[in-house]
């Protein structure tokens, strides 16, 4: 409701104050409202007390009065002579010394006479009391007036002299006057079952009380409704001298009763507003005292989430105030934590040089990027140098080759990009000046560096960048300055330029080993074979099972490009599997045709020493109806040669040859070649393919032939495509050979016919033994070579 604190503290103040004063209020107005109905209450008892003794004393006094002049000779002289005159006078004389409203004389015929001579007939509640022959003093009724009266016999006459008061407003004034609080006094009778009142009270309001008031002793008291509101009754009956009942009426409004307290009450208002003002003016200053400083925190903790730092100055000496203090700390802490978080973020923590993110922003915020070239500078054999001196002197040597880095180009944006790998920037006017610029690099890096008294030659290659399209990211600049380092070494350079097309689309490339799952479900992927012929059986009795790919948007896609990828992806051992299940589909093919044909499927070198894939090769074999064997690289076994020997025993035992692939390529190890369970040795192709023209080679051909030999081996010639290699071959007792003059790798329809086409197996045979075949047996290349 409230969104601002001081507000909410404010209300909040006066509020509780206004609550107290609200209590206090009510209940100084029922306190009051208590008083003055009890104060009513109580001056209708007194009030009625004192009536009834000036009712009584005055009665007395009229009682005395009458018997006197009762016994006077004057009067009942003139009574008895009818003396009208006399009468009269005598009655005026009485009423004037008794300062009394009614004297009269009342004959035994019946007949009132009063003090101005008039004559009258008795009433008859009158004429029924004097009958009685003693009356006792009280009310009156004549016509519509009530006295106060007495009467009083003459001498034995039967005559009566009656004195009486009238009993109106005037008469009752001195009882008001005597009450604290305001009263009305009235006198009332019943006459015929009517009430005769002469107050504000309606008939019905007060008759219930009459009836109990005419029937107890004591006066009958009770709080009425009235127009005037809340009222206090007290009704007493009144003594009657000619039988009327008659009542006193006694009431005093509530209202009437709290006027007294109105100043009272009006003050206790004024104070309330008066303290309310008060308290919502102090509660205002004391919530701003309070959200003052409040909001001097939250607007520095706002620049704060903004990176600016405010110290912040509260000059009480409260909680706020060391709360004000500990969030200046926390600031310069924080500030404190953000130089130390910078400098880690854009610093390398070994070398304290900049690291990559550093030099992004700095070739970011570069200008003329057009002229702007990257070199990352590569520390040649960083790893070796790094094993022999140690990390801690590693990381020296590459501190201070980028302390010398940031001495030959001050102001150029530079960076360590990896262990061994540090990037500078820099402006040429061509890649040719470029390399000039890293060349004279390389000459003051590679200056002999002193580590721990110790001096270490350096030696470094530089990979260049040049500059690339405006939308080129500095992250995609250092990544082309870093593969150029790499292309760089591979050319056996100092310095070189990056090659977009020797990098090739690698994103592209990669794409390929996503459709690799659908392409071998939907038949793009399938299965090429290459058959060997036997020198010694003159036939075809073994192929090997190539895997090739043609993609309905890019061809033809070569399996160095593939395979490779498909190893380093781990995509390798599905498409291993799905290959010898193939060739296993062919093999049982050709069994059904009536060829028994060795199949051989290549093993990458990654799945050599899963034991896994061992086990599931294993399996896929036995069920092969013909001899099965694994094509395996000499230097497959070197990164684990426990597990790989251990699975190439597997092979063996389950029946399965193992031939060495590609012998001679790489760095062929005849302590390898002695312990591995082979049955077949194929020599690379770079040997037989220049078999005639090299004496060299023929003699490297031959001693492996031989070595073969001499191991239980047999050797199958890779890449031979001239009838004179394949003649040479047979001289040199190969055992098989495989190339292009052989077959190109092709279906198993094609397959199929080549093995039951005779003129090519007597073609065959004819050049083995050195003879010039005729063309019109000269084998027929497979459409899908």
């Amino acid at each position: 409701m409230f969104r601002q604190l001081r507000l909410k503290l404010t209300v909040l103040y006066a509020g509780l104050f206004g609550l107290a004063l609200l209590a206090i209020g009510v209940s100084a107005c029922l306190v009051v409202e208590r008083n003055a109905a009890d104060q009513a209450q109580r001056e209708l008892r007194e009030t009625g007390e004192i009536f009834g003794r000036y009712w009584n004393t005055r009665l007395a006094q009229l009682n005395a009065a009458s018997w006197h002049y009762a016994e006077e000779h004057d009067l009942a002289s003139a009574v008895l002579a009818r003396t009208d005159g006399a009468i009269t006078a005598r009655l005026a004389e009485i009423e004037r010394r008794t300062s009394t409203d009614l004297a009269i004389v009342v004959t035994p015929e019946g007949l009132v006479i009063s003090e101005n001579g008039a004559r009258s007939s008795v009433p008859p509640m009158l004429q029924i009391a004097l009958q009685r022959g003693r009356v006792e003093p009280g009310i009156l009724t004549l016509g519509d007036d009530l006295y106060q009266a007495v009467a009083v016999p003459l001498r034995e006459m039967n005559t009566w002299l009656v004195v009486g008061n009238r009993l109106d407003d005037d008469s009752v004034d001195g009882f008001r006057d005597m009450a604290s609080i305001p009263l009305e006094i009235d006198v009332g009778s019943q006459q015929g079952g009517r009430l005769a009142l002469d107050s504000s009270f309606a008939e019905e309001t007060v008759a219930a009380l009459v009836d109990d008031a005419m029937v107890t002793d004591g006066p009958v008291a009770q709080s009425v409704q009235d127009a005037r509101g809340q009222t206090f009754v007290s009704i007493s009956r009144l003594p009657s001298l000619d039988g009327t009942e008659a009542f006193l009426i006694v009431s005093s409004p509530l209202n009437a009763g709290l006027a007294p307290y109105t100043t009272l009450l009006g003050a206790l208002l004024l104070i309330g507003i008066a303290g309310m003002l008060f308290v919502t003016g102090s509660a205002w200053m004391l919530a701003r005292g309070v959200t003052q400083p409040i909001q001097q925190l939250q607007r520095a903790a706002q620049k704060l989430s903004e990176g600016a730092y405010e110290v912040v100055t509260i000059k009480t000496h409260d909680e706020l105030s060391g709360l004000a203090d500990t969030f200046n700390a926390m600031a310069g802490a924080i500030r404190e934590r953000e130089r130390r978080i910078t400098q880690l973020a854009f610093h390398d923590g070994e070398t304290r040089l900049p690291n990559r993110v550093a030099l992004e922003r700095k070739l970011t915020a570069t200008a003329r990027r057009e002229r702007l070239y990257l070199a990352a500078i590569g520390v040649d054999r960083f790893t070796h140098v790094r094993g022999a001196i140690g990390y801690s002197l590693a990381s020296e040597l590459v501190r201070q080759l980028g302390g010398r880095l940031a001495h030959l180009a001050p102001n150029a944006p530079m960076a360590r990009l990896a262990s061994d790998v540090l990037g500078v920037a820099f402006i040429a006017t061509s890649e040719a000046d470029a390399l000039k610029r890293a060349r004279a690099l390389i000459a003051n890096l590679e200056q002999p560096v002193s580590l721990d008294g110790q001096v270490v030659d350096v030696h470094v290659t530089i990979g260049i960048a040049q500059p690339g399209g405006k939308q080129e990211t500095s992250s995609a600049m250092i990544e082309r300055a870093s593969i150029a380092l790499d292309q760089t070494r591979q050319r056996g350079q100092k310095a070189g330029m990056y090659d977009e097309t020797a990098y090739g689309d690698p994103a592209r490339n990669l794409s390929l080993m996503g459709e690799m799952s659908r392409a071998l479900e939907s038949g793009a992927i399938y299965l090429a074979h290459q058959p060997k012929y036997n020198f010694r059986t003159g036939r075809i009795d073994s192929v090997e099972c190539l895997v090739r790919w043609r993609h309905p948007v890019r061809g033809a896609i070569a399996p160095d490009l593939f395979v490779p990828m498909a190893e380093e992806t781990g995509h390798i051992r599905a498409l291993t599997e799905w290959v010898l299940e193939r060739a296993i589909i062919s093999q049982k093919a050709l069994h059904a045709a009536g060829y028994s044909i060795e199949v051989a499927v290549n093993i990458s070198a990654r799945l050599l020493s899963d034991t896994d894939f061992a086990k599931r090769a294993a399996a896929l074999a036995r069920q092969a109806p013909n001899q099965v064997s694994f094509e395996i690289t000499e230097t497959a076994i070197i990164d684990n040669p426990v597990a790989a020997l251990e699975n190439i025993e597997r092979f063996a035992s389950n029946g399965v040859h193992v031939a060495i692939d590609d012998y001679g390529s790489g760095l062929s190890s005849l302590a390898y070649l002695k312990q591995l369970p082979a049955q077949e040795l194929k020599i690379d192709k770079i040997f037989v393919q220049n078999i005639t023209s090299s004496q060299r080679d023929a003699l490297l051909v031959r001693s492996t032939i031989d070595l073969a030999h001499g191991l239980g081996m047999n050797v199958t010639a890779e890449g031979v495509e001239t009838p004179a290699a394949f003649a040479l071959l047979a001289s040199l007792n190969c055992d098989l050979a495989q190339g292009y003059l052989i077959s190109r790798p092709c279906s198993l329809e094609e397959l199929m016919a080549l093995l039951g086409d005779d003129r090519r197996l007597q073609y065959y045979k004819q050049t083995a033994l050195g003879a010039t075949p005729s063309l019109a047996v000269a084998p027929q290349q497979p459409k899908h070579a």
